[in-house]
Order: C-alpha cells, then structure tokens, then sequence
C-alpha cells in the first residue's frame, strides 16, 4: 500500500548552494541540486520526501533519482536511514 505524502511545506526564497558542493568535481549537477533540494526540506529532522516527490519536482523518473541518491549516499555526501518498510530518512 502506497502512502500518499503531501508537498512538504517550506520556507523558500531561492536556491543557495554550498561552495563546497557546488565546485566538488565529484557531483553531476543533478546530484549536486538534488542534494540541496534534500537539505531545503529536512527542517532538521531529516528529510521524509519520496522518490517520486522528488521525480515529479525535477521531472525525471523515479530510476533516475534512485541512481542519485545512491550515488550521493556511496560518496558519502548523504545518509538514509530506513524507519519501516515505508518511511526513509535523508540527512
């Protein structure tokens, strides 16, 4: 059974990007949005958005974001904690 999320609420008022992740020769550009993406929406509890939440706003295919994702946790710049069966943490 799929659990519906709602769209996270946030306060945005642009995009920053840390220099760190935005000169980092290890990340493709998409890592390097998705990354900052994840951190706009953790509010410091961790961030609870979907694979597919995250497919629609950059509209791309879950796969892809999985790819991303686990690109960004193997070269450490992200890390998933999964809850349940259902629920995943990115910090």
């Amino acid at each position: 059974m799929m659990i519906a999320m709602e769209k996270p609420s946030r306060d945005f008022k642009g995009i920053w990007i840390p220099k760190e992740i935005w000169e980092s020769r290890q990340l493709t550009i998409m890592e390097k949005i998705l990354f900052q993406e994840i951190h706009l929406l953790d509010n410091e509890r961790g961030c609870y958005a979907g694979n597919k939440y995250f497919a629609d706003f950059f509209d791309v295919s879950e796969r892809q974001i999985q790819n991303v994702i686990a690109s960004l946790k193997s070269k450490g710049f992200i890390f998933v904690t999964i809850q349940n069966r259902f629920e995943r943490e990115i910090q």
